[in-house]
């Protein structure tokens, strides 16, 4: 038997897997590109959206700024138990009616796999809703325009296929109610890898989870091997997830794989095995992190000899006046290098993971900036006492040593 979770009796916050992150990518890797192409693509992919409202209507009206009507989100969508899951929903497909656009989700580790369970597979291609789309066939209807694919789900888009492989183990579930905010159907099963390896090769994989250390990119390996003092249980019921997906992902052998989950940008070419051609496999940032949560989703005609798909990074603007900052999370809307000690100090106190490792990317681009020195002021007058532990394990030495008449403090 797969080790894996049981019921649990307490709780604690959202937070999702999160380690490290890159500033930028590379300006040599495939996947970042100029405004040039921009007006080709009308699709979009979109990391961890966590049921942050205010992020995703942001995210929304961008991505139709730049003529995108379609978004395949990757999970970690926001199908939530309560009332808040209900407003985030209904204000989203208000938005969503409002631009004539749509959000097709690939579920992943956080949502509420029991209130998915209740809803009817729908073909709603012939509604008026869906004018100027192109098929999706039957799947699950969250709100009219809010789509949430089954695992093994296929279609395509100007020519390309597309296959869907939601779900993800959580690393967290010790702290979770099982019902309330962590459900057992979060894992991939065996019989939803048997589906989609029976489906054979696919162009464009959509998950939530990574496939396995050497298939993904640099930075998720670096979170999967290390194991943070996680129990032998969790790194068991982790391993298994992604093992699954490899399966899936070997044989599916797509052109390009594009994840959530960890809450990191960065992007790698791999080779499968038997494979005649490289995969890129694309990881993206989570809510609050304005760089590389979005990316536009190139689909070039497929007559076109030696075109790949292709993802392009879209950063998210300045938040302007007249927007409630205060829903917007802990993240300050300036660059980090102008930052106050009591800045750094708020997203150490009340920040997550994602924010964390954000601080040590911008850390490892910038080592010698002034700003570090209030950076690890900070993080000594933190009373988090799980951002130490978090910084010390994976900053590498990159913070100043505190001056010395503070060490002993």
């Amino acid at each position: 038997m797969t080790p894996g979770p049981r019921d649990r009796l307490q709780h604690t916050d959202s937070m999702s897997v999160g380690p490290s992150r890159l500033k930028s990518m590379s300006s040599t890797d495939s996947t970042q590109d100029t405004d040039t192409a921009r007006r080709g693509a009308t699709v979009a992919i979109a990391g961890d959206w966590h049921a942050n409202t205010s992020w995703a209507i942001r995210s929304l009206r961008h991505l139709h700024s730049l003529g995108v009507r379609e978004v395949f989100q990757l999970g970690d969508f926001g199908i939530w138990p309560g009332q808040k899951g209900i407003d985030y929903l209904d204000a989203l497909q208000d938005l969503l009616e409002e631009l004539g656009m749509r959000v097709v989700v690939t579920p992943g580790n956080h949502e509420d796999y029991y209130q998915i369970a209740q809803l009817p597979l729908e073909d709603q291609d012939d509604q008026e809703a869906h004018a100027g789309f192109e098929s999706l066939g039957a799947v699950m209807w969250a709100r009219e325009r809010i789509a949430l694919l089954p695992r093994g789900h296929r279609f395509t888009r100007r020519g390309w296929s597309f296959v869907s492989l939601g779900g993800a183990p959580s690393v967290d579930f010790e702290h979770r109610i099982t019902g309330q905010s962590w459900w057992i159907e979060e894992m991939i099963t065996d019989d939803d890898v048997a589906a989609v390896v029976a489906g054979e090769a696919a162009d464009v994989m959509l998950t939530h989870d990574s496939p396995e250390p050497w298939h993904s990119t640099d930075m998720v390996a670096k979170i999967i091997q290390t194991p943070l003092g996680r129990s032998a249980e969790v790194l068991a019921y982790a391993a298994e997830g992604r093992r699954r997906l490899d399966e899936a992902f070997q044989a599916v052998k797509p052109r390009v794989l594009a994840h959530g989950h960890y809450h990191v940008t960065d992007s790698k070419r791999i080779q499968i095995e038997g494979c005649d051609h490289e995969t890129l496999v694309v990881a993206t940032e989570c809510d609050q992190m304005p760089d590389a949560n979005l990316g536009l989703l190139h689909l070039p005609d497929e007559q076109t000899e030696g075109q790949e798909p292709r993802v392009e990074w879209v950063p998210l603007p300045p938040v302007t006046t007249g927007v409630d900052r205060s829903q917007l999370g802990v993240w300050p809307e300036k660059p980090v290098w102008v930052w106050e000690t009591e800045e750094f100090l708020r997203v150490f106190d009340e920040g997550r993971s994602a924010h964390w490792n954000q601080l040590i990317a911008e850390a490892a681009e910038e080592p010698t900036g002034a700003w570090v020195h209030r950076m690890a002021e900070a993080l000594e007058q933190s009373k988090n006492p799980r951002v130490g532990e978090f910084m010390a394990s994976r900053a590498g030495g990159l913070l100043p040593d505190p001056p010395e008449d503070r060490r002993d403090h």
